[in-house]
């Protein structure tokens, strides 16, 4: 009798649980690696879109760049990234700057740069996104709109065809966000769509399908225009779990009263019950503000203010450690482009983590 053939068999046995020992080696290694290329992919996919925003010419005009507005981690992770609306809401409002205008990072989990054509599919799960209440809510407004637009010299305006020489001069990039060139600031999507019908320059915009709006209010009660333009946006829509997300800000509108704030949270809270539609609300802690001792005050303010919005089931975005070490204008109560944009690109993830059934 042949007695190789038991040798052979052996022999074979072994080659093949050599290849899969290897193999399941390989994989374990592989897969890890693999997972963290497609995270680098992906982040890298947000940057390569947002330069379609930030393009060199854009910075050179506003001086605005990339990191002004979002900065990922230093060795990203997918486990970096916020997986929940509290875990974003912690992040972004309890970050820190190393450095005076240096980039803002997040604690802990981090939020993602979403561009353009990325915002358009977060907004279109909406009815409408609503900005109520002060200049802090107008400035985050406006910024929004020059993200859609993807114009950072002009993009918070209703266009420069309808400003003279000496308004196109004063009231681009940063200086959009100043009261003196607030009467050409955009209020509405109906101003956007108006442009581009009109055919006028600077008139690129995306997101055409979701109405969005800026209600001006700064006092209590708020008038009854602010409250008809709110019905307007939210009463008797169709499909009433569809959310319409309101965001809301009264520090600046109060002097940083919190008995007077928490009447006016009340009350659109009030008005949001009462429209029998699924409207989820976050309320804006407001910036820094200036002198040590001013600031004392916003803290206190946004300490007192979170606990009272989270116990009303509101969900809460701190600014002042955003603003605290940032180049402000008109003694603190305005930040420019810079930290607007970075503001907007926040209320994006707070809209992205939202439920909508």
């Amino acid at each position: 009798m042949d007695r190789r053939f038991p040798s052979s068999r052996k022999l074979i046995g072994r080659s093949f649980a050599a290849f899969l020992a290897i193999f399941f080696l390989a994989y374990i290694i592989w897969f890890p690696i693999g997972y963290m290329l497609a995270a680098l992919s992906s982040l890298f996919r947000h940057h390569s879109k947002l330069t379609s925003v930030l393009d060199p010419g854009v910075d050179q005009d506003c001086n605005i760049k990339q990191t002004d507005i979002y900065l990922s981690p230093l060795q990203p992770t997918p486990l970096q990234f916020c997986d929940t609306r509290a875990s974003l809401l912690e992040s972004l409002s309890n970050g820190l700057r190393h450095g005076f205008d240096e980039p803002y990072f997040g604690k802990g989990t981090s939020s993602l740069c979403i561009p353009t054509d990325e915002i358009c599919m977060v907004l279109e799960r909406f009815h409408g996104i609503i900005f109520i209440g002060d200049d802090i809510s107008r400035a985050i407004y406006l910024a929004f709109n020059m993200l859609l637009r993807e114009d950072l010299v002009y993009g918070a305006l209703k266009g420069p065809d309808i400003l003279s020489d000496q308004d196109r001069n004063n009231c681009r990039c940063d200086n959009q966000f100043l009261d003196e060139c607030s009467s050409f600031g955009i209020s509405s999507s109906e101003d956007l769509e108006m442009i581009v019908r009109s055919g006028s320059g600077c008139s690129y915009y995306s997101c055409h399908r979701i109405p969005h709006a800026y209600i001006p209010v700064d006092t209590f009660p708020a008038s009854p225009s602010s409250i008809a333009a709110f019905k307007d946006l939210t009463y008797q829509k169709p499909n009433p779990w569809q959310p319409s997300p309101v965001v809301f800000s009264f520090g600046h509108a109060s002097s940083f009263d919190i008995e007077m704030s928490t009447s006016a949270l009340d009350e659109w809270l009030a008005l949001a019950l009462a429209a029998e539609r699924n409207i989820p609300v976050l309320f804006l802690s407001p910036p820094a503000i200036g002198t040590p001792e001013s600031n004392t005050v916003v803290w206190q303010f946004h300490q007192r203010m979170s606990t009272v919005a989270k116990l009303k089931h509101v969900d809460v975005l701190g600014l002042y450690n955003l603003t605290l070490q940032a180049t402000s204008m008109n003694e603190g109560r305005n930040f420019g482009g810079r930290v607007a944009l970075a503001e907007a690109m926040m209320i994006i993830n707070w809209l992205s983590k939202l439920e909508t059934s």
